[in-house]
């Protein structure tokens, strides 16, 4: 589905609400027409002629924003500097995506989070695990490229993954988030490569940049209140932290961490077990770096 913005630029949301695996696009159109991740899947991405498609940026390297691209054959394919190599490096990529769990939570978005009306996944080229993908080239922070009267820069906004980024049309005052997505349960800290200090710091960028709007992956677009929704969005980060810290006054293992559900409410899947010892693990390197938690024996930490 095409969602016009402004007089060039469309969002291209999926059939179904654009949860994993699937997420917006942002295209933009004019004499080298630029998209934006390709997560919408091919029945959304055919409205906007994907043969017709010059540049396919990727604001991150999961595969919820990849998987499409072979949609795209005369696109360059480009990705952040700090992902290249999750692209033809196996060992680099299951480390930093840990998607050992993947068809288990295909498996069950597919039970709880769609009716039978829906796709059902039909139109998303899976892959389970890791799939080599040529590259045209990489982007770093402040690169740019123009599509008729438009200018799209790569902003690096870290935290998410190390090499996430986010895309700002100045022009329009147009910000293309990512998975720094607003939605209300906060940021996912599920990827190895995930760092609170870095989320924090990507979040006040966009905020002294000041977009009138932000299209997120995984959430519809927001044109108001967007400092408070910022906020909101790593106030939840940050509420976690104090009562992580808190619940240290006693020591504890990372594992013994895992009872108080910090991150997931019971009943719990297999991944979001797994999901949750990761941000955990996050929240406590987090802790360590500021002095507010001490590992006071191996895999034991304490509040300081």
């Amino acid at each position: 589905m095409l969602q016009k913005i402004t007089k060039d630029i469309w969002m291209v949301s999926p059939p179904v609400k654009p949860r994993y695996p699937y997420g917006n696009c942002l295209y933009i159109n004019g004499d080298a027409p630029i998209l934006v991740d390709t997560g919408a899947g091919s029945i959304a991405l055919a409205d906007i002629k994907p043969r017709e498609v010059s540049r396919v940026l990727i604001t991150h390297s999961h595969i919820d924003h990849t998987h499409s691209t072979i949609l795209f054959p005369r696109a360059d394919i480009m990705i952040g500097s700090q992902e290249e190599p999750f692209y033809h490096d196996y060992q680099a990529f299951m480390e930093h995506n840990r998607f050992r769990l993947w068809s288990d939570v295909l498996r069950l978005a597919k039970i709880v989070g769609f009716s039978n009306s829906t796709p059902a996944f039909g139109d998303v080229p899976i892959m389970d695990e890791f799939r080599h993908q040529p590259l045209s080239g990489t982007f770093t922070d402040l690169d740019s490229w123009e599509s008729g009267s438009l200018k799209v820069t790569a902003l690096h906004l870290p935290g998410h993954t190390v090499g996430h980024h986010g895309f700002y049309v100045e022009k329009e005052g147009l910000l293309m988030s990512g998975d720094i997505d607003l939605v209300n349960t906060g940021p996912w800290l599920g990827s190895n490569t995930a760092d609170i200090d870095d989320l924090i710091y990507s979040v006040q960028r966009i905020k002294e940049i000041g977009p009138r709007i932000i299209v997120p992956s995984h959430r519809r677009i927001q044109d108001e209140n967007l400092k408070r929704h910022l906020d909101a969005f790593i106030g939840v980060v940050l509420k976690r932290q104090e009562r992580l810290v808190e619940i240290l006054r006693v020591p504890h293992s990372l594992e013994a961490l895992l009872p108080y559900c910090l991150v997931y409410p019971e009943p719990r899947a297999e991944y979001e077990v797994d999901w949750e010892r990761t941000t955990l693990r996050h929240h406590l390197d987090f802790s360590m770096r500021h002095g507010l938690v001490a590992e006071v024996a191996p895999d034991i930490y304490q509040r300081v």
